[in-house]
């Protein structure tokens, strides 16, 4: 009977192990030490990447989980500042009684989020006049970014009081990379896409020349919403021995701005046209106006036609005659890829880490 009594005691504990989750990612139920609870918008939710490519999850698998924590991602694409609060995202921070938060708002705020929609389709369109009319928009809302920043305060205030019961507590507040190239990054690749068109030099220079600008305009706003997370943030490091840290990505995604291939086909070209020597040919240009080693995530092609190419180049009389013309556009994105989330979550360990009690060499060899 006792040795009955024995296997039937070893049996119920292998049972009630097997009942107890493994460590996940978001697991409501999950039983581990430490608690490291993620929240935001579509960066740590991994709008077009794997839940495992995301930076809570890097943070977590090349980091955190040999220190004894577990992660509860509350993120949800299209999260405003607002909606935070709102939507259940702030509560749930409360009840994982966190030991380490991050969050990352602000970039879905309207119309801050135009940057990434309607502004980041004028660019795949070649539509930069549009572009760089959005982008001042954004810039001249100030009632935008001070609602922002309004938001940004009420939830420190908030982990500010779970920070009264749980004073080891550790909040990482991110700013954005810009998914733009540089403005003076694209000088030398518009000549060389223009120069590949043959028949249409002068016009495809004159909408592209039009870029840059586009560009400037968008990078400041990327650079706008970094300095309002920044200010709102800093008060509450002041005042609590830096246990509130901004983390900005942005000056380690220069570089890394999305992959912009562009195909400009002249399908049909005219020449001598209306003479006994007319003759038709074709022409198409290559280039990518971006990075060679993205960060972002590709999204869709654009396939826009080039009306812009019209007229093409007055280089014989009769003149040429631009028949047919097509463009694709690809290889851009505004979210961070595997490796843009990998640099996201080194960048936030660095910085974290020694206030988490983790005394670990800094590492200054990261986001290469």
């Amino acid at each position: 009977m006792k040795a009955l009594n024995k296997v039937s005691g070893v049996a119920l504990a292998a049972l009630l192990l097997a009942l107890i989750p493994a460590a996940t990612t978001d697991a409501q139920t999950t039983i581990c030490g430490k608690k490291y609870v993620a929240g935001g918008d579509d960066v740590p939710a991994g709008n077009t990447i794997q839940s495992s490519q995301t930076y809570p999850s890097h943070l977590l698998n090349d980091h955190m989980a040999k220190v004894g924590y577990c992660l509860f991602n509350t993120a949800q694409n299209g999260t405003t500042s607002s909606t935070y609060i709102s939507g259940g995202q702030l509560s749930t921070a409360w009840n994982r009684q966190p030991d380490f938060i991050t969050l990352s708002v602000g970039e879905q705020n309207t119309p801050i989020v135009d940057a990434v929609n309607t502004c980041f389709d004028n660019v795949k369109s070649h539509d930069f006049s549009s572009a760089l009319s959005c982008a001042t928009a954004i810039q001249g809302n100030t009632t935008a970014f001070n609602n922002l920043t309004n938001d940004l305060t009420t939830i420190m205030q908030q982990y500010k009081l779970i920070m009264a019961g749980r004073p080891k507590l550790v909040v990482a507040v991110l700013g954005y990379p810009n998914p733009f190239p540089q403005a003076s990054d694209v000088t030398s690749p518009i000549a060389e896409l223009c120069q590949g068109t043959t028949d249409t030099i002068v016009s495809c220079t004159t909408r592209w020349s039009q870029l840059p600008a586009a560009l400037t305009a968008l990078d400041q706003v990327i650079q706008k919403l970094n300095t309002t997370i920044s200010n709102a943030v800093q008060p509450f490091y002041i005042g609590y021995q830096g246990r509130f840290i901004f983390v900005n990505p942005y000056q380690k995604f220069l570089k890394h701005d999305f992959k912009m291939d562009v195909t400009l086909r002249l399908d049909e070209v005219c020449h001598l046209c209306g003479t006994d020597a007319s003759y038709i040919d074709n022409h198409k240009s290559e280039q990518n106006v971006g990075s060679d080693n993205p960060w972002f995530q590709a999204g869709s092609d654009g396939t826009d036609t080039p009306f812009y190419l019209q007229p093409p180049d007055q280089i014989n009389d009769p003149p040429v005659v631009l028949i047919t013309e097509s463009q694709t556009t690809s290889g851009m994105g505004v979210y961070p890829n595997d490796t843009g989330n990998k640099c996201i979550s080194d960048l936030v360990w660095e910085a974290v880490k020694w206030k988490l009690g983790i005394p670990e060499p800094l590492n200054s060899n990261i986001c290469q």
